[in-house]
């Protein structure tokens, strides 16, 4: 989570060019990297390493150590314009591609060296573990080989750039609530197993990046200064390169710089370490060195030293790039369900209705340190009216506005015994009750600083009154606050959560909370908002009481019901400093796709959220598809699988739960936790390994996905070779069906009863796409390592009885073999 570059680009590049014969320059490109950085150490005096350690880069300018300018890059470059918005981490986790996530780790290096960045804050290897985490999208799924795989492509590629990559967050950071204090209470198998996995791949190919440590507490000790963590990443996982603490990451960096901490933070500001508080006896001489020494590592071996940052261009994004926007937004696309062939839109269609948030109000990406600017793009509305052609109108309704803030609700309609506004008391402390502080009339809610003065800094309070409208039917309200809010409409509880902060300071998102109720027009209702700022961003309150009287559901299904096939568009904010609380669409969304489903029995519904959500009108529609976001390309990649120009080809990172009760963390306990101890209770068992072992059926399992043909499996071969610790395999595959299409084969294995292990686990894949009727085999390699286990204190591959299973999804395996180490 990087906020800002730590210098300029112009002086970085002065910097870096510094003098002639600067010790950092006066060896060639191609000297050995260790005997370098070993050189340049040896000049350093204690003042210079720490100087390096605190991102002081001007006092090093005599050395020629260039200036780091980072930038935060899972998606593109986060806070520039002229710039490639690629899809979301989970989007390029749903490509099941490494091929595609090397050249989406070229692109993005590509783009922050031309705009003066030698140092990308990505990509992001965090396991997905819970739809509750707002921050799901940012990444790259529930599977650790899953995301070690795309992660470590990506990694791979961009020193190629002359691009220093910052892997992050290590490790098991999977929620936002109490994210900067929270303590995880985690097994050391499960530590091991799932959340450093995917770091242990991507540091065994690339052991000179840099790793981001989290910002939770691990088993009591921020990750930022556990020298358990740093022991494993430095020497059971390899790293050479530097450790980095997140944005206001733990509560002493002394003693994160004396557990492991190399680099101080992401930039000067970001250091809390006073000057000369790493030379003063502080922390050991040998661990000076070592963090100065990691740091030039990184540095050397992805060439920064030797190839400094050219000044910053107004616009790199290129021809290339937005081509491959547009491939990995379609290589993302998951086909869920297509009852009746819905899909494609093939047909003769002389009319497709279009609803919902489908122009420029459609979301491309998240909030917070993901956030990438589009830019100029072609909406989902705009692509598919070009590609349906002159033979087909497309119209647009509204539908719903979305996961948006809605207007004011005015002083008009709100009134307290007759006297206009809602009558205030304001109280000392979290809860509205006791004796009142203050006390006032508001005519609307709608503030970001205390409505009374003076409040205490803890405050909390109630308005009551009535409510007119001037509408009969569907109301919307939104709240959206900084703290703990809850709106009762005529007795019924419409909203209740929390948001620490209104919007995340990084993206143009807005974080509201929603809800819908039956009113009356002219008939006065009981209305309660309580409030507390107690929950809030310290020193922020904020509240603003939104509504949207006339519902926009009933233009929408006469548009639908005029309409050969109807097309709904619907989304969910999340990012940055944000939980789902509820598993549903917000606000009016559900309601709008049952209504238009009514209406149109050719109902397609296009989910644009970061994860699972409940479906209750699932039986009703005949297609859904998980578009995720997907960056400047979603619209075209829409119009491209909805009209079959590409075949559906992405598999879901995730499993979908059916509803809220299944899966990891649906306890207190387990999620958000109870004061701030977050317990997984799970084990290993994340994701499908927990529906799994759980004996649960998930709505849609991990790897599921439509093609527009179909598929066989058959003849699998498996062997393992005790010389090499491998297993070989290969599966044919062919296209049984009537056109074109891409697969996801994937493997599975069954570890023998001792592992004591969850019922199978993912050891490969690979995407394949066949003509119709054509066959190949695939071969496929799974280390022994990979089928290991953690069992006192080391990694152990059992003896015993394997059974490999390959199929289309981890509910969906059709051929197995057993095999025996």
């Amino acid at each position: 989570m990087n906020r800002r570059t730590f210098l300029s680009a112009a002086a970085a590049t002065a910097l870096v060019m510094g003098p002639a014969a600067s010790l950092a320059h006066s060896r060639p490109p191609n000297a050995g990297a260790e005997s370098r950085v070993e050189e340049i150490l040896a000049s350093m005096t204690p003042a210079q390493k720490e100087a390096l350690i605190r991102c002081d880069f001007a006092a090093l300018s005599s050395l020629g150590i260039p200036a780091l300018t980072m930038v935060d890059a899972p998606a593109g470059l986060r806070g520039e314009t002229g710039v490639t918005a690629f899809p979301v981490p989970i989007a390029q986790a749903a490509t099941f591609d490494t091929d595609l996530a090397a050249r989406l780790g070229t692109a993005i290096a590509t783009e922050a060296r031309a705009k003066g960045f030698n140092n990308a804050l990505g990509p992001t290897a965090d396991v997905h573990r819970t739809w509750h985490f707002g921050r799901q999208a940012e990444t790259l799924g529930e599977d650790p080989l899953l995301a070690g795989a795309i992660a470590t492509r990506i990694a791979q590629q961009m020193p190629q750039q002359y691009v220093l990559p910052t892997v992050k967050h290590f490790a098991a950071y999977t929620q936002e609530v109490d994210r900067f204090f929270g303590d995880v209470r985690v097994s050391e198998r499960a530590l091991r197993e799932i959340y450093e996995e995917p770091f242990r791949r991507i540091v065994a190919a690339a052991p000179n990046i840099s790793v981001m440590m989290a910002y939770p507490k691990i088993n009591g000790t921020f990750a930022t200064q556990s020298p358990a963590l740093f022991d494993d990443v430095k020497n059971v996982l390899g790293l050479k390169g530097y450790t980095v603490p997140d944005f206001w990451a733990g509560d002493d960096p002394i003693a994160a710089a004396r557990s492991g901490m190399d680099l101080a933070g992401l930039g000067p500001g970001a250091v809390k370490v006073p000057e000369g508080g790493l030379t003063d006896g502080s922390i050991p001489d040998s661990r000076l060195d070592d963090a100065a020494r990691r740091i030039l590592t990184s540095m050397v071996a992805s060439g920064l030293l030797d190839h400094p940052v050219p000044p910053p261009a107004q616009n790199v994004s290129t021809p290339e790039h937005r081509r491959l926007a547009h491939e990995a937004a379609v290589g993302a696309t998951v086909l869920l369900t297509n009852r009746n062939s819905a899909l494609p839109l093939t047909a003769p269609l002389a009319n497709v209705a279009v609803i919902g948030p489908a122009g420029s109000d459609a979301l491309t990406g998240v909030a917070g340190s993901a956030y990438v600017d589009p830019g100029d793009w072609d909406t989902p509305l705009t692509a598919l009216r070009e590609r349906a052609g002159t033979g087909t109108t497309v119209t647009h309704a509204q539908g719903t506005l979305g996961d948006t803030p809605l207007p004011v609700v005015p002083a008009s309609v709100l009134s307290h015994d007759g006297t206009p506004g809602l009558a205030g008391s304001y109280y000392a402390g979290p809860q509205p009750s006791g004796t009142p502080v203050a006390s006032g009339i508001s005519t609307t809610l709608d503030f970001t600083t205390p409505p009374e003065s003076p409040l205490p800094d803890v405050w909390s309070a109630r308005w009551t009154g009535r409510i007119t409208p001037t509408f009969t039917g569907l109301h919307r309200f939104s709240l959206l606050i900084s703290g703990t809010a809850k709106l009762t409409v005529g007795g019924t509880t419409v909203i209740s959560g929390t948001r620490r902060m209104r919007r995340f300071f990084l993206g143009p998102y807005d974080y509201p909370l929603q809800g819908t109720v039956q009113l009356t027009a002219g008939q006065p209702t009981e209305i309660r908002i309580e409030y507390t700022n107690s929950t809030a961003e310290p020193g922020n309150c904020g509240l603003t009481l939104g509504w949207q009287p006339q519902s926009l559901i009933p233009a929408a299904v006469a548009a639908a019901r005029a309409a050969d096939a109807a097309v709904v568009f619907v989304n969910r904010m999340a990012g940055e400093e944000m939980d789902h609380a509820a598993f549903g669409l917000p606000g009016d969304q559900n309601q709008l796709i049952s209504a238009v489903a009514a209406a149109n029995p050719r109902t397609i519904v296009v989910l644009n959220t970061d994860g699972p959500v409940d479906m209750p009108w699932l039986p009703d529609v005949e297609a859904v598809i998980q578009s995720w976001y997907g960056g400047r390309g979603m619209g075209t990649a829409l119009a491209a699988v909805l009209y079959a120009d590409s075949d559906p080809s992405g598999r879901l990172p995730v499993a979908f739960p059916a509803d809220a009760s299944q899966g990891p963390g649906t306890t207190p306990a387990t999620y958000p936790g109870t004061g701030a101890r977050v317990e997984y209770a799970e084990g290993t068992s994340v994701g499908y390994r927990f529906f799994d072992a759980k004996n649960q059926s998930p709505r849609f399992p991990f790897g599921h996905g439509l093609s527009y043909t179909t598929f066989a499996l058959g003849g699998l071969e498996v062997s393992y070779s005790a010389s090499t610790q491998q297993v070989t395999a290969s599966v044919a595959v062919t296209n049984s069906g009537g056109r074109q299409g891409t697969e996801v084969v994937q493997l599975y294995a069954a570890l023998p009863a001792a592992a004591g292990s969850d019922p199978r686990r993912l050891v490969a894949f690979r995407k394949v796409t066949l003509d119709k009727g054509a066959s190949t085999r695939l071969d496929f390699t799974v280390p022994a390592r990979d089928l290991a286990v953690w069992s006192s204190g080391a990694f152990k591959t059992l003896p015993g009885q394997y059974l490999l299973l390959a199929g289309r999804s981890s509910r969906d395996l059709t051929v197995q073999r057993a095999f025996t180490i």
